[in-house]
């Protein structure tokens, strides 16, 4: 029996109603500018893969159900500091189980 490996646009399907603490920085940094490639390098990609990855996350039905949104400065500010809030939560949840390495 051959099990086929699952590729990318699997991928892509399955994880279509899933955010990620990265496409939800991808979201906050794309409203800024809406340049998919500064925002993909704030939001933590790497600079050899960030024209790519932000290409690839403008096309994800999360991302684009975010962008139909009309978000205001005051929504805006209110974004930012809830994803500080969250990031805070994470570094305190990797403290707890002895992940600050990943």
């Amino acid at each position: 029996m051959r099990i086929r490996q699952v590729g990318f646009s699997s991928r892509l399907k399955a994880h279509r109603k899933l955010l990620t603490l990265e496409t939800l920085k991808f979201i906050v940094e794309y409203l800024k500018d809406s340049n998919a490639r500064m925002a993909a390098l704030r939001s933590g990609v790497p600079e050899n893969y960030a024209s790519k990855q932000g290409q690839w996350l403008k096309k994800h039905p999360i991302v684009l159900a975010a962008m139909e949104a009309e978000v205001d400065e005051r929504e805006m500010l209110k974004l930012e500091k809830s994803l500080a809030e969250i990031e805070r939560h994470m570094e305190s949840c990797k403290e707890i189980l002895g992940l600050q390495d990943f």
